[in-house]
């Protein structure tokens, strides 16, 4: 059995995320490399969409995660270059508008004791240029620990760490969306 075989069949094992596709085959291009298909027309007498995008913004690298109409999967989508304010917002916004996104997650870093740190002012400039850019609800969600546990992800699929990076924000943008899921579900 090929590696990428391995990780496909213990992706969906062993972590709470349930990735619909092996870690090896995330896309890290820009919003067009996306391969997320959209649902043109709904279905009658669904609930209204909970498509959710989740964004873990990182100095370098952000990395982006997305569930289904329903909020009930979700899984890593990509892991894009940072860049400019500017050309992540236009980036982010064209990705909402493709895929019929309704509401946008962003991780909103800050210290272990809940104050700032020295992300939380870039990821809070982010989110107010979002917010203007597009118009769906645009959301700040405690981030805590999702890189960490992230990395034990990556351990123990057994992913070699030098082909972490362009995995990990990902896998963390797919925690966060899911630990908000989970917490709107029990409201």
């Amino acid at each position: 059995m090929s590696e990428s075989a391995t990780e496909a069949k213990t992706a969906s094992d062993c972590l709470p995320v349930r990735p619909a596709m092996p870690a090896d085959s995330l896309p890290t291009g820009p919003a067009g490399s996306s391969d997320v298909s959209s649902n043109e027309e709904r279905v009658p007498g669904l609930p209204p969409s909970q498509r959710t995008l989740a964004v873990d913004w990182g100095g370098k690298r952000t990395g982006l995660a997305v569930c289904d109409e329903l909020g009930l999967l979700v899984r890593p989508l990509a892991v894009w270059p940072t860049g400019s304010r500017k050309s992540l917002v236009a980036r982010v916004a064209a990705l909402i508008t493709k895929e019929q996104i309704v509401r946008c997650v962003v991780g909103l870093s800050r210290r272990l004791d809940g104050s700032d740190n020295q992300a939380t002012a870039q990821i809070l400039a982010f989110v107010e240029a979002l917010r203007r850019a597009t118009p769906v609800e645009v959301i700040t969600w405690n981030e805590r620990l999702t890189s960490v546990a992230a990395e034990d992800w990556l351990r123990e699929q057994g992913i070699p760490r030098e082909r972490w990076k362009s995995r990990q924000d990902a896998i963390a943008a797919a925690i966060l969306l899911e630990d908000f899921l989970s917490a709107r579900a029990h409201r």
